[in-house]
């Protein structure tokens, strides 16, 4: 009986010290209008010292990550070597969050509404 007991206490102590905050998790912008789509370009653009960026291809309200295209070549530049910089989604609580591949620098999205993707 005290064995049972221990056993009984020992498993419930190491299921409730496994429930922690589980961190950042995959996510999409919870709405693509006008407002929230400025507001994610607008922080991008912010965090990557750019007057304004332009959004490549994708949903980001089903894909979890965003691409930025590089800047247009000038008018004396037939080829730019620039590649695009793409950015994962998360949600960090209620905080939206842009991290950007290949650095892993994690950018706050300010008036933007994301949710967890599926």
């Amino acid at each position: 009986m005290v064995v049972r007991g221990f056993f009984s206490l020992a498993s419930a102590l190491i299921l409730s010290a496994c429930q922690h905050h589980a961190g950042p998790v995959p996510a999409v912008l919870a709405d693509a209008d006008t407002a929230t789509v400025e507001a994610l370009k607008s922080s991008l653009a912010t965090a990557m010292d750019r007057a304004q960026i332009e959004l490549g291809a994708g949903d980001p309200t089903q894909v979890p990550s965003v691409v930025v295209l590089p800047p247009k070549p000038s008018t004396f530049e037939t080829q730019s070597p620039a590649m695009p910089t793409v950015f994962d989604l998360y949600m960090d609580g209620e905080t939206c969050l842009a991290v950007r591949q290949g650095s892993e620098d994690k950018i706050v999205l300010d008036g933007v509404a994301c949710r967890p993707h599926r």
